[in-house]
């Protein structure tokens, strides 16, 4: 079987060294950098024919390429190994999204059209049946690229019981991969990607998504389930009874989940289903009645789980940070002091408050002065000790330049 390994995978290979909780935010973009954005006008070498006579078409390299890096930058976030792209899964996948074009809907038992040869069928088919499939309703360059990310997201209630489509695509005995596109007469897009290949045999004990360290907030929305996959050859999910735990830092928010009886704070379930590798503990908390409107920059979350088995009958818990970050540089655009206003007596303190805008900024620190020193000072908290009848200003700024004042009056 021929594969190719595409550039951005070679460098993550020797990436995989470094674990998750070591990576940097910019360690996690330069990653994403490389991957591109993608520039052609169209993704095909050749555009595929989905009526008769069908053919199958060829995607340029660039537009594989793309979709192989970002399947393999989601890997290596949740620390599994890379996978190569394999010609003969590129050839199947291509017929087989030109026989879900040529139906234009999905489904992995797709039938034969009329017209189509058997064996271009049964290569289709052999995709379909063993590959994530989806339909969009439009075509882009980096459509691939946006499979791959649907595939990992895995949105809707019919996917959310299994998340089928994430855990093939994080499958860590996935050796290789391909993908295919076409598109329907009604202008739908419908991209394949192979899953089943099991040739892998790496040492791995859990596949976690959202995963450990730094993960970019652009890859999870607040109707999304997170994962825990289980090796089943080092713990025993049917003697275990695991409780998971979900909180974001300072105690803001916690979500207690029981997934064997299916009770918590929002939806969460056991599935033993064999999609990848193993069983699959999902939980997606309820933020309905809190503040909470999506994941960004900056959240930090710890996730626990409890009652876990080992395959050898011992007790065992897992725990492990989540630090939520942006893909690109998010500037600070204002901050704000409060109060604006502050009358004190000498001797008096006062521990003033700044907030950088927005909240998910790459920087949210904060340099703090008075203009003049013989009336109030400020320590690097803020903290503001009234020294001499008089008036002055606490000004805070922010690296980059923006400030904000507090005016101070001290008074006998």
């Amino acid at each position: 079987m021929m594969k190719r390994i595409a550039l951005l995978a070679l460098a993550l290979i020797a990436a995989m060294a470094l674990p998750a909780a070591a990576r940097t935010r910019e360690d996690v973009r330069e990653a994403w950098r490389q991957i591109g954005a993608g520039s052609e006008v169209t993704p095909y070498a050749e555009a595929p024919r989905t009526e008769a006579p069908y053919a199958a078409g060829e995607l340029t390299d660039a537009a594989r390429r793309q979709a192989l890096d970002t399947l393999n930058f989601v890997r290596w976030l949740a620390d599994v190994p890379p996978v190569a792209e394999s010609a003969l899964y590129d050839f199947r996948c291509q017929r087989g999204a030109v026989l879900l074009a040529a139906l234009d809907y999905v489904d992995h038992d797709a039938p034969c059209p009329e017209g189509m040869d058997p064996d271009f069928y049964e290569s289709a088919h052999q995709a379909t049946a063993g590959g994530s499939i989806v339909r969009f309703n439009w075509m882009r360059p980096a459509i691939l690229k946006e499979g791959v990310e649907y595939f990992l997201r895995d949105d809707g209630d019919a996917n959310l019981a299994a998340l089928g489509h994430r855990r093939w695509a994080l499958n860590p005995l996935m050796a290789a991969t391909g993908f295919g596109l076409a598109n329907s007469a009604a202008g739908n897009s419908y991209v394949v990607m192979y899953a089943h290949d099991i040739s892998a045999r790496p040492e791995w004990d859990s596949v976690r998504w959202p995963c450990e360290g730094p993960f970019p907030a652009e890859l999870m929305h607040d109707h999304l389930a997170w994962s825990i996959v289980l090796n089943p050859a080092r713990y025993d999910i049917a003697a275990s009874r695991p409780v998971v735990t979900l909180s974001e830092s300072g105690g803001a928010l916690t979500f207690r989940f029981d997934p064997a009886s299916g009770e918590g704070d929002g939806w969460c379930a056991i599935n033993g289903e064999g999609y990848g590798a193993g069983p699959c503990l999902i939980f997606r908390p309820d933020f309905s009645g809190t503040d909470f409107t999506d994941y960004q920059q900056n959240q930090r979350w710890t996730v626990r789980v409890d009652g876990l088995r080992t395959a050898d009958g011992a007790p065992v818990s897992m725990e492990y940070a989540v630090e939520m970050i942006s893909l690109a540089v998010q500037d600070a655009v204002n901050v704000e002091i409060s109060p604006l206003e502050a009358a004190l007596k000498p001797g008096d303190a006062l521990r003033l408050a700044a907030d950088v805008v927005p909240a998910y900024a790459d920087d949210l620190t904060v340099l703090w002065r008075s203009t003049d020193e013989s009336v109030a000072t400020v320590d690097d908290a803020g903290l503001v000790t009234a020294v001499a009848p008089g008036e002055c200003e606490i000004v805070v700024r922010t690296p980059g330049g923006l400030e904000d004042r507090c005016a101070v009056t001290v008074r006998n």
